[in-house]
């Protein structure tokens, strides 16, 4: 775009802002809010399209003649569980310690410390979203897995996004290619995405549970994105973090 490339030539700093993956993150969050006013959603869940809304989606993947099984073949159930886990305490706690063992060992203490702010952040916020609505879990359907938390907003949809768009952030930082930079968050996302999914196919989610939890996470882990991204442009967080600079393109 001639306007995005003049001013990246008088703001050079304007021009890391707007590469590509980033640009993914802010479409994908503005979708999101699209969809979520798209079913006007305006006092959170007490909208009766809302409920309707909710309601057909989660008896739409079960299977009409016996709703305790999902739609589709037996193989299904078992691959949703699976996926469901990524959102977990167990396997998120893991990602994050593997990451940030990797900062401490590269000697970036300050990003480190900054992953493990921009986590326990976003759970505090979960659960005290989770706190305050305090809405049932849904009962039209049979779930196929027991919660007892408050359902609202979900907190495997939230937390994974926050997650995983945190550390493929991190990881496009080591990258030149756009490309690839593209694929990693494109994953992220993707991730976050079927996780999300998969708590309304367990039936232990509302899709409006899912789809706040999301948008609640891509923005919290945008943020933080680029809260670190100013930090470490100013030199308050460690450079040591492996970021390499693009070539300018010539025009």
């Amino acid at each position: 775009m001639p306007i995005l490339e003049s001013a990246s030539k008088q703001f050079p700093k304007l021009k890391k802002l707007l590469r590509k993956e980033i640009l993914i993150m802010i479409g994908t969050l503005f979708l999101l809010l699209f969809f979520w006013g798209g079913i006007e959603l305006r006092d959170v869940f007490m909208v009766d399209r809302a409920q309707q809304f909710d309601e057909w989606l989660l008896l739409s993947v079960r299977d009409a003649d016996n709703p305790q099984m999902l739609f589709g073949p037996h193989w299904v159930d078992e691959a949703v569980r699976d996926v469901t886990a990524m959102g977990g305490p167990a396997v998120l706690t893991f990602i994050i310690v593997v990451v940030m063992v990797y900062l401490v060992l590269q000697k970036s203490y300050r990003a480190a410390t900054l992953v493990l702010i921009t986590t326990l952040g976003g759970l505090l916020i979960s659960l005290l979203l989770k706190d305050f609505f305090l809405r049932e879990r849904p009962d039209i359907v049979p779930a196929l897995m027991v919660e007892t938390s408050p359902s609202f907003p979900s907190g495997h949809s939230m937390l994974s996004a926050i997650a995983y768009l945190t550390m493929g952030s991190l990881l496009t930082r080591l990258e030149t290619n756009p490309k690839v930079r593209v694929y990693i968050i494109s994953i992220a996302i993707f991730v976050a995405a079927m996780v999300g999914i998969t708590r309304i196919f367990l039936g232990v989610h509302y899709p409006t549970d899912v789809l706040v939890g999301w948008i609640v996470g891509f923005f919290w882990a945008s943020l933080c994105w680029f809260f670190m991204f100013a930090l470490q442009e100013q030199g308050v967080v460690e450079e040591n973090i492996p970021t390499i600079e693009e070539p300018d393109e010539e025009i």
